[in-house]
C-alpha cells in the first residue's frame, strides 16, 4: 500500500500586484523583473495565514465527512501564531470534534514535500486512515519593500491535499538539510527578549532576506540531484516521467534545470508569473491547478522538487 493524494484544493488572495505597482515603491520596473525571474504578476493577502489555510483545505475536501480527517499538518514558515498552530485553527474552523493530532512543519520553501514525507510514514504506520496535509505562506507579512533583491520574488497563497492509502501512491521521497555556511536564506524572529537575568537581546529587523546568486546556485543543484537520485533508485529515466511540479521560484532555476536533466521545459507546469514564489503553497497550488484542469491523469508518474531556507530540499516521487 502507498500513501495516495485523493484530493486536491488550493486558495490565492484577490489582491493582485504587478511588477508596475512594485516599481511606484522601488527602483525596479516590469522588464527587468521579467527577465531575471519570469514574474509579472503576485497576490497578497489582507486577512492571514490561517484564512488562506483554511480557504485552501475547504476546497480540498468538499464532499467529504470531515470526521474521517485523522490528523492535520500545516506546512509553514510564517504562521500567525506559535500557539495555537495553524493546523490546530483548521481542525476548529472545519469544525472536526474529535481530538485528533495538529501540527504545523517548517521546512521553508521545501515545507510541503517535507510534509509529504511525515504524512506518507504517518499512514503507512496505520495510526491514521486520513489525513489533510496543507502548505501556506504569508510571505507578503514578512518582505521589506524597499528591497527589490527579494520583494518582486514572493507572492501569498496555499495549497491543500488529502491523503489516505491506496494501491497507487508515494513511490519514495527524498529529504535533505544542507547548512547554510553563507547565511544565504534568513528571517530572524523580532519577539521582544526581555529578561530580568540576561542582557536583553532583540533582531534590529525582522525582514526575510536573500542572497540570490547564491541561492540561484544551490537550487539548481539541489533540484537535479534529487530528481536524479529518485530516477536512480526506481530504475527510471526521465522519459518514464509525465511532470516534474517544482517549487515556483523562479522561471530561470527550472529552465536550467530541465536543461540540465535534458528535458522539455513543457514538462514543468509553471503558475510564477501570476502568483510568483508562494513558498510551501507552490507546489500544492500548482498540483491543484493541474488536476482540475485534467492534465493528471491516472497512472501518470510525477516528481515534486522543492528547495528552501534551512538550507533544506528534497523530491518526491508519485504514481498518480
Amino acid at each position: 500500500m502507498k500513501s495516495r493524494i485523493i484530493a486536491t484544493g488550493s486558495y490565492v488572495p484577490d489582491k493582485v500586484v504587478s511588477n508596475t505597482d512594485l516599481s511606484n515603491y522601488m527602483d525596479t520596473n516590469d522588464e527587468w523583473i521579467t527577465q531575471r525571474t519570469g514574474i509579472k504578476n503576485r497576490r497578497f493577502e489582507s486577512v492571514s495565514n490561517h484564512h488562506m489555510a483554511l480557504s485552501a483545505s475547504l476546497n480540498a475536501i468538499q464532499g467529504m465527512d470531515i470526521e474521517s480527517i485523522d490528523c492535520i499538518v500545516v506546512c509553514t514558515f510564517t504562521p500567525d501564531n506559535f500557539i495555537p498552530t495553524n493546523a490546530n485553527l483548521i481542525k476548529k474552523d472545519l469544525g472536526i470534534k474529535r481530538h485528533i493530532p495538529c501540527f504545523d512543519l517548517n521546512a521553508a520553501c521545501s515545507g510541503f514535500v517535507y510534509g509529504l514525507q511525515v504524512v506518507d510514514a504517518l499512514l503507512i504506520s496505520k495510526m491514521y486512515n486520513r489525513i489533510l496535509l496543507v502548505g501556506s505562506d504569508f510571505n507578503s507579512r514578512y518582505m521589506d519593500f524597499t528591497d527589490r533583491s527579494t520583494s518582486i520574488l514572493f507572492g501569498d497563497g496555499a495549497g491543500a491535499v488529502v491523503m489516505e492509502l491506496a494501491e497507487r501512491g508515494i513511490v519514495e521521497t527524498v529529504l535533505y538539510g544542507q547548512d547554510d555556511v553563507e547565511d544565504s536564506i534568513t528571517m530572524p524572529n523580532l519577539s521582544p527578549f526581555s529578561n530580568p537575568f540576561v542582557h536583553d537581546v532583540q533582531s534590529d529587523q525582522a525582514y526575510f532576506e536573500m542572497k540570490g546568486s547564491t541561492v540561484f546556485r544551490f537550487a539548481i543543484k539541489a533540484f537535479t540531484s534529487s530528481i536524479k537520485t529518485l530516477l536512480k533508485n526506481n530504475n527510471l529515466t526521465v522519459d518514464d516521467i509525465d511532470y516534474i511540479i517544482s517549487h515556483q521560484a523562479n522561471e530561470r532555476i527550472i529552465e536550467s534545470c530541465a536543461k540540465s536533466l535534458k528535458m522539455n521545459v513543457s514538462k514543468f507546469p509553471m503558475n510564477l508569473q501570476e502568483y510568483g514564489n508562494t513558498s510551501a503553497g507552490s507546489i500544492p497550488i500548482v498540483l491543484d491547478e493541474i488536476v482540475r484542469d485534467g492534465r493528471l491523469k491516472k497512472e501518470m508518474k510525477i516528481i515534486v522538487v522543492a528547495f528552501g531556507g534551512g538550507l533544506t530540499y528534497g523530491a518526491s516521487l508519485i504514481e498518480w
